[in-house]
């Protein structure tokens, strides 16, 4: 991916599909007031830190918004901007939450020791540790670093598709919560045969390497006719998108050992076929 800043909301909807990252259940954006986070507040349910994300319960009423969490004190001048954390990383685990507030904002208040006092402080650099999990969720090699302000643009823009979109079971990312769940069953039902090449894997083992594409591109479109399921080689050259996703990091080595070991598959050729897509859908 490129080091490109990321704008507009097309950008950051791919940047953060290319992360691999699920938004899980949480609701429309609304800025939240920064705040310490304590062991409390974690064993209360209220803060939420799981390997999908960091999460804020409102405990009145229950809807979870998505957040993240930094250190409230830093050594600026020495160590630059604190990271700021998405998921349950050997970071968070390391250290503990007790010195860290919570936030959902790229500008937060930083108790700066250098100075001793507090500064304002935006574009937090994310966690490498939560880089680490985030690849590793949806094999991606992923190097941009993204910032507190660019994620804050992300939850804005997903809040703003969340309360437009007709379909109230969508997650901030565009797919239906129980993505999982259809993924598999369309799958089970086609008996994971590639409806484009035939490929059938030979092992339970190997059914990860059929997938389940939206021909039309849009992932809350699941309706049986929209669906179909796809051996990876066959997914990964739908459209210049999918190609690019499968050339390089785990991607192209998932590939790589599926065509090593069955050299057949996904020999027609996708693009003269007659469901163009334009979805950039991963497996599950």
């Amino acid at each position: 991916m490129s080091d490109t800043p990321i704008y507009d909301f097309k950008k950051l909807k791919a940047a953060l599909e290319g992360l691999g990252y699920t938004l899980g259940e949480a609701k429309p954006y609304i800025p939240l007031e920064v705040t310490d986070v304590n062991l409390s507040n974690i064993q209360s349910g209220e803060v939420e830190i799981t390997n999908e994300g960091i999460f804020y319960v409102n405990p009145d009423k229950g809807n979870k918004q998505q957040i993240f969490l930094y250190m409230r004190n830093y050594d600026i001048a020495s160590y630059g901007k604190p990271r700021f954390h998405i998921t349950n990383c050997e970071t968070l685990k390391s250290i503990g939450t007790k010195k860290y507030r919570r936030a959902n904002t790229g500008t937060v208040m930083v108790y700066d020791t250098s100075r001793e006092k507090d500064v304002e402080v935006s574009g937090l650099p994310l966690c490498k540790n939560c880089l680490k999990i985030i690849r590793a969720a949806r094999q991606l090699e992923y190097g941009y670093d993204m910032t507190s302000d660019e994620f804050e643009r992300i939850l804005r823009e997903a809040g703003v598709n969340a309360e437009n979109d007709n379909d109230p079971d969508t997650d901030l990312e565009g797919y239906t919560w129980k993505w999982q769940k259809i993924s598999e069953a369309y799958r089970t039902k086609k008996n994971y045969t590639c409806e484009i090449c035939g490929f059938h894997p030979e092992s339970r083992m190997d059914r990860q390497f059929v997938h389940v594409h939206h021909r039309d591109g849009r992932k809350t479109n699941n309706r049986e006719s929209n669906l179909q399921c796809l051996c990876i080689a066959c997914h990964s050259n739908v459209n210049p998108t999918h190609q690019e996703n499968f050339s390089k990091g785990a991607n192209r080595v998932m590939l790589d050992s599926f065509k090593k070991k069955y050299p057949n598959a996904g020999t027609i050729n996708q693009q003269k076929s007659n469901n163009p897509s334009n979805d950039n859908d991963f497996p599950f």
